[in-house]
């Protein structure tokens, strides 16, 4: 016989999405890095990409980087509710629970053990 071999599953840690929002509301794309490496990593260029210039002193309107910050925030709470802890999980296929109908529920008559109609 052949024995196989069974790796271990690894979970993606869960995210608070308090801490997410408030991390890159505050910190912006270095915060958005608790929430999403890639998105940390890919906001950081983009920061820096709009920065340089406006420190360099080109007529760029420092105001083109508010929706940049939004962008970081937004990403992180996107980010952080799909890993978050009060996500309800779906129950497996098939797990149901039959509910009794009325006349049973009521003690009726013309109801079996097994609640189906029937004689008694």
């Amino acid at each position: 016989m052949s024995q196989t071999a069974v790796s271990p599953v690894r979970e993606r840690p869960r995210k608070s999405l308090g801490t997410a929002l408030a991390l890159a509301f505050f910190l912006g794309p270095i915060g958005l890095l608790y929430a999403s490496i890639t998105g940390g990593v890919v906001m950081l260029i983009v920061c820096a990409l709009v920065l340089v210039p406006i420190l360099l002193g080109v007529s760029i309107n420092v105001s083109i980087y508010f929706p940049v910050w939004v962008v970081c925030v937004l990403w992180a709470g996107v980010a952080a509710h799909e890993r978050s802890p009060a996500r309800p999980e779906a129950p497996p296929e098939g797990d149901w629970v039959r509910e009794a109908p009325p006349e049973a529920a009521a003690g009726g008559a013309g109801v079996n053990h097994d609640g189906a109609p029937g004689r008694s």
